[in-house]
């Protein structure tokens, strides 16, 4: 069965998203790891470049860092999973107006940079359908912070 390529895209910037944070935590410059990530996908060159710019957007105007899964986890860590979401719904959002799914609407830098991700990707339109905000799944931001497993274990 083969994948589409919205779903390889979002396994790449999860990937991505991870190497990323790693090396910015680690203090080391990420853009050579990202490279080497992106390179043998043949994806464009602007990919890893555009992912970081996105990432480093999405902290600065959250004032936090976004918190990641273990690098080998097919699980999602709440913020992978709201940037996800972010990437599929911000093409139709505007910086005044927001969804359910993003009620605050986004920044303007934050949607071009997910429309450079997205063409980069060559990810297809976003999805119009009901999204799991309509569901009751957001009822806020979705990156609000959130108690997650590891620090609810550490506090016990």
């Amino acid at each position: 069965m083969a994948i589409g390529r919205d779903t390889f895209a979002q396994g790449v910037i999860i990937r991505l998203f991870r190497a990323w944070s790693a090396q910015v935590e680690a203090g080391h410059a990420p853009m050579e790891r990202l490279q080497e990530i992106v390179a043998p996908l043949g994806l464009p060159d602007e990919t890893a470049i555009a992912c970081a710019s996105l990432f480093e957007l999405i902290e600065g105007h959250l004032g936090r860092r976004l918190v990641r899964e273990s690098c080998c986890s097919r699980r999602l860590s709440p913020d992978e999973s709201a940037l996800l979401g972010v990437l599929r719904v911000a093409p139709s959002l505007s910086a005044v107006a927001g969804t359910t799914a993003v009620p605050h609407g986004l920044p303007g830098a934050i949607i071009w940079a997910v429309i450079s991700v997205r063409q980069a990707l060559g990810m297809t339109e976003p999805d119009d359908g009901p999204d799991e905000a309509s569901q009751g799944r957001f009822p806020a931001c979705p990156f609000s912070p959130r108690v997650h497993t590891a620090e609810a274990l550490h506090g016990l």
